[in-house]
């Protein structure tokens, strides 16, 4: 849209396509075919830089209706997959993504697992086994053998 403005701008000041580009270029260029087909527009009495409406058939599965239903169902149990929901709805894999991650602006919560070597009883458990093993490799080097499991609470 900003570069449509840009290229709107250098023709109003009469400048060629081919300038136009030049100093598109110098930014962040959009194709000089792209420049070409603009100029075309302006010359022709086409003043609007914005889309011009698609033509084809409207979406029919991104219904309001469908989008409450998905967010309620969301709402029940937020742990659905897509393809859960997509079956019970009876619409697309696609549509059903579309929905939660454009409409109602969810996003997969990241959840990141401790591993069991950082749980504080295996902590203590290893600093408790470092340290022995360091006293008694001291006294006895040949008798250091691995601690049976302590738990601790």
């Amino acid at each position: 849209m900003e570069q449509r403005m840009n290229i709107k701008f250098c023709f109003k000041l009469s400048r060629t396509t081919t300038e136009t580009h030049e100093m598109l270029v110098k930014v962040d260029a959009v194709s000089k075919k792209c420049v070409f087909e603009w100029f075309k527009r302006f010359r022709d009495g086409k003043e609007d830089v914005k889309d011009e409406p698609r033509s084809g058939r409207p979406p029919t599965s991104t219904t309001p209706d469908n989008i409450e239903r998905v967010r309620r169902m969301l709402a029940d149990d937020r742990r659905l997959s897509l393809r859960m929901i997509a079956e019970e709805l009876k619409i697309s894999l696609d549509s059903v993504s579309n929905i939660i991650h454009e409409h109602l602006q969810k996003r997969k919560k990241k959840v990141y697992a401790f591993p069991t070597l950082v749980r504080s009883s295996n902590v203590l458990q290893r600093c408790f086994e470092r340290y022995r093993k360091k006293s008694l490799r001291k006294r006895f080097p040949a008798a250091v053998q691995p601690m049976p499991n302590v738990y601790c609470n």
